[in-house]
């Protein structure tokens, strides 16, 4: 059985741990000094995520990582695409973005809110609205220098057939996988011409990217995998992180619009590619800035694998 994940996801860096002259650069931007900095500790990356207060009594939130990092590229994309989002568009709001000496630094407004439960069926039904108004504003894409799904996730979904082809790793697999490991690496290998579409998805939602507001209204944040496809992928890649609450995905499915009006058989394709990467991420050594990731990878790779086994039936 999977271990549960801690409260606390992410180990970070705290805003005083950033070199003067980058928290100086932020301050001069901010126009006023930072006099107190909260470490927010979800997520699964190892930079500075902090809720900062100023002196002159605002606030904001402080994002960074330095330039050396592997996921550097990551928040270079977040800035590009945060930065050029439609006003409408439920999302955190990107002030600016800068970067000094060696870091990276994205400043955002701070929201006055908290990640959405998921038991609560008020917090999920506005989660599962956020879902809806944001693909219907962002159909078609408003950025067409956005890149497709297949950039971020191409490289990564191939799950399945990369255990196919290593005996050692596919030693590990539960008695279900091992048995369809066949049948799942080729309904895998249909995942993007069944994700094809001129929708900008946000690719990484779950409860720890998404704030809900005083008002009742949810925001997307972290927009660093953001892509072109299908609208309906935005709700799927979502429905992992119900099912981790204890709720089930396919009655969402079944009844959502943006589901509803799918082809099932291209939710089949993007869904076993979503398990397959799980699976298999879930199944390496964790990356020296996340000791955690491994153990949601792997919780989520269950998950998956028991709502793909009851939309196909297979045994």
């Amino acid at each position: 059985m999977t271990r549960a994940l801690p409260t606390a996801t992410a180990r970070r860096s705290a805003w005083h741990q950033l070199p003067p002259h980058v928290r100086e650069s932020v301050e001069e931007r901010l126009g006023a000094l930072v006099r107190t900095a909260e470490s927010q500790n979800g997520g699964f990356t190892d930079g500075v995520a902090a809720r900062v207060e100023l002196q002159d009594g605002n606030r904001a939130f402080v994002k960074a990582l330095a330039t050396d990092h592997e996921l550097a590229g990551d928040y270079r994309t977040e800035a590009r695409i945060a930065g050029a989002l439609p006003q409408d568009v439920p999302a955190s709001r990107l002030r600016f973005s800068l970067e000094t000496g060696e870091w990276i630094v994205l400043v955002y407004e701070d929201v006055d809110g908290r990640h959405p439960d998921f038991t609560r069926p008020g917090d999920l039904a506005a989660a599962l609205s956020c879902v809806e108004r944001m693909t219907s504003i962002l159909t078609p894409n408003p950025l067409p220098w956005a890149a497709p799904v297949t950039t971020p996730l191409g490289p990564l979904f191939q799950g399945w057939r990369t255990l196919r082809g290593d005996g050692a790793a596919a030693a590990g697999l539960t008695p279900w996988a091992a048995r369809n490991l066949d049948r799942l690496a080729e309904l895998e290998s249909r995942w993007i011409e069944a994700t094809a579409g001129d929708t900008l998805l946000h690719a990484d939602l779950r409860h720890d990217n998404m704030l809900l507001t005083r008002d009742g209204t949810v925001l997307a944040v972290d927009w660093a995998w953001a892509c072109v496809g299908a609208d309906w992928v935005e709700l799927v890649y979502l429905l992992p992180a119900v099912a981790a609450a204890g709720g089930d995905p396919e009655a969402i499915a079944s009844e959502h619009p943006l589901t509803r009006r799918a082809d099932p058989a291209a939710i089949d394709a993007f869904l076993c590619a979503l398990a397959g990467f799980y699976t298999y991420s879930g199944a390496q050594p964790a990356p020296s800035w996340s000791a955690n990731i491994r153990l949601h990878e792997a919780r989520y790779g269950t998950l998956c694998r028991a709502w793909l086994a009851r939309r196909t039936g297979w045994s």
